[in-house]
């Protein structure tokens, strides 16, 4: 029988060919560091087997054998089944022998032991260990002498396993240490309901006093019926002496204990700090140390305290007047209380500058005049001391230097449900006043010159006549807006909802060219003519944009009106 030779293997790999089956364990010793498990095709393709590789298995592809680096150098053998002995008295036929395999694990953190195909324990890699490659499984035995195997036995003191071959033990597997035993805790009662919990040098306080699920100090807490914790209370404000109970605890439904130690009523139910704050109407407010300039200093009381409905305190500490009821922050806003004194508005400051919001404009942190003089080229800037008309509002006006007639205009915008823009246009918000126009190209009405509602035009003098930078809108452009806004008329009337902002005035217009129609309709010309007819060649019409009563009325531009006609004139700023 050829004698079997096995050192242990610094891989865990290459121990697991080798155990039998066993327990898992996790640490493997008394291996060579650079021990190693591999395969070559030929015997001479072998390393030189030197002391630094001792145990290093290797498997020979042509002799079909395993060969191991000992101080004799390679030697081979044939694993734990026994070699082909000759049949003689002595010997009988040799059991199938049933070898152990390792395979790599899953998570290739190490091998699993395969005995008879069942896994009977793992064996886990080093942290910096490669794993090793799988060793052959000899073919089965034939008639002969049993082999001698090695198998792996718990040790004596179960701490891990003994490697053994042919009777030797040749290596072992340590299995984890245990922790280190942690310190032993005591529990120690001293007095006011204490106990003291100590873990080796550590120790923590705890109270045997129990409210609801927490602990307290009975010294300086008490357990209400709500089964909350609250600080018993040693001092009154005057007059609520008699709800402190002797041993310090009290309603907590009405009264609470600041952090001054002293006895308050609650603000309805909220507590707070009663040396900087006050209860007003309800609403806890902070105290005040000074008054703004321009307040009478009896308005803030002698602790602090005042009327909290008309008046405010800031971060800074300082009492202000409400801003048409509401508090605002004094370094970056002021209230405008002249613009309109009924209702009076927050406005931020320009810059740290206060300012008129009616007649100026705050622009790049400057503070501007607002209002202007609109004055018709070749005057001087004297016009508006004898026409007070011409003045206007530089923030919602612009200037026709034709005439120093202002007119208001606005960017007319409507956002979808996702809130981007689907419709923004510039209209003018009145209607064309013009009037140094050519004989019969405007009418007025009797009865307001065209200064409050507008000139009445043909439809030819409605192409000329709008000012610079603004031109006369075509149906696309009535379209657009009626898309955008719908077609019901209060939203575009003055004296409807006016959710456009269009501003349309309540009279109608002018179509015989000598008197005047008295209509709740208002009509406005389109620059898009009407088509022409077979037998024409010039189109004596042209589209008109109709706004209907304000009550139920709708808007169109599909209706004509003759040329000759008079209308109103409304318009759109040029796009380009």
């Amino acid at each position: 029988m050829k004698k079997n030779v096995i050192v242990a293997s610094g891989i865990a790999a290459s121990l697991a060919l080798l155990v039998a089956c066993g327990d898992e364990v996790t640490e493997v010793t008394n291996v060579t560091e650079k021990a190693s498990l591999g395969q070559v095709k030929k015997f001479k393709e072998l390393p030189k087997c030197e002391e630094d590789i001792e145990g290093s298995l290797m498997y020979v592809k042509d002799s079909a054998k395993v060969f191991v680096c000992t101080g004799d150098g390679w030697e081979g053998f044939d694993g734990a089944v026994g070699e082909k002995g000759d049949k003689g008295d002595k010997g009988v036929a040799g059991d199938k022998g049933t070898s152990c395999t390792a395979k790599q694990t899953k998570d290739k953190t190490g091998f699993d032991i395969v005995c008879g195909g069942k896994t009977v324990g793992t064996i886990k890699n080093g942290e910096n260990g490669e794993n090793g490659e799988k060793g052959a499984q000899g073919d089965k035995g034939e008639d002969g002498e049993n082999g001698t195997g090695c198998t792996a036995k718990q040790t004596k003191d179960k701490t891990g396993f003994d490697l053994v071959c042919d009777g030797k033990t040749v290596g072992n597997v340590k299995s984890a240490e245990d922790g280190e035993k942690g310190d032993a805790c005591t529990l120690t009662e001293i007095e006011n309901g204490q106990v003291v919990v100590k873990c080796g040098e550590k120790s923590v306080t705890l109270f045997k006093a129990s409210c609801g699920i927490n602990s307290y100090d009975p010294a300086t807490q008490f357990c209400a019926n709500d089964m909350k914790v609250y600080p018993l209370c040693h001092n009154t404000l005057a007059g609520l002496e008699p709800y402190l109970n002797p041993d310090g605890t009290y309603n907590v439904q009405r009264y609470f204990c600041d952090a001054s130690d002293l006895l308050v009523s609650l603000c309805v139910t909220t507590a707070y700090d009663y040396t900087t704050q006050f209860c007003s109407r309800s609403t806890v407010l902070n105290r005040c140390n000074s008054v703004a300039e321009g307040l009478a200093e009896d308005l803030r009381n002698d602790d602090g305290s005042y009327n909290g409905m008309d008046y405010f305190c800031s971060e800074k500490g300082v009492l202000y007047e409400k801003c048409n009821g509401s508090p605002y922050d004094p370094d970056l806003q002021f209230c405008d209380r002249t613009t309109n004194p009924e209702s009076p508005q927050v406005v931020t400051k320009c810059g740290e500058q206060t300012y008129v919001l009616e007649t100026h404009m705050c622009v790049d942190g400057q503070v501007e005049e607002a209002i202007a003089c609109c004055i018709p080229k070749g005057q001087n800037d004297k016009w508006c001391d004898d026409h007070a008309n011409s003045l206007y509002d530089v923030r919602k006006q612009f200037c026709d230097t034709r005439d120093g007639q202002p007119y208001e205009f606005k960017t007319i915008t409507k956002t979808n449900g996702n809130g981007e823009v689907v419709y923004s246009e510039t209209w003018m918000t009145e209607n064309l006043k013009y009037t140094n126009t050519q004989d019969g190209e405007y009418v007025a009405r009797p009865d307001d010159d065209c200064f409050m509602y507008g000139c009445y035009y043909t439809w030819d003098a409605a192409q000329n006549y709008c000012p610079e930078g603004w031109d006369l809108p075509d149906n696309a452009d009535y379209l657009a807006l009626t898309v955008a806004f719908g077609s019901s008329s209060p939203d575009y009337r003055v004296n409807g909802s006016n959710a456009t902002g269009f501003s349309s005035p309540t009279t109608g217009g002018i179509y015989n060219g000598s008197s005047f129609e008295n209509s709740s309709n208002a009509y406005y010309w389109s620059k898009t003519e009407r088509a022409l007819l077979d037998d024409e060649e010039e189109s004596p019409s042209a589209h008109r944009f109709f706004v209907g009563p304000s009550s139920t009325g709708s808007v169109n531009f599909v209706n004509t009106a003759l040329k000759t006609h008079y209308l109103f004139v409304r318009c759109i700023k040029d796009k380009n």
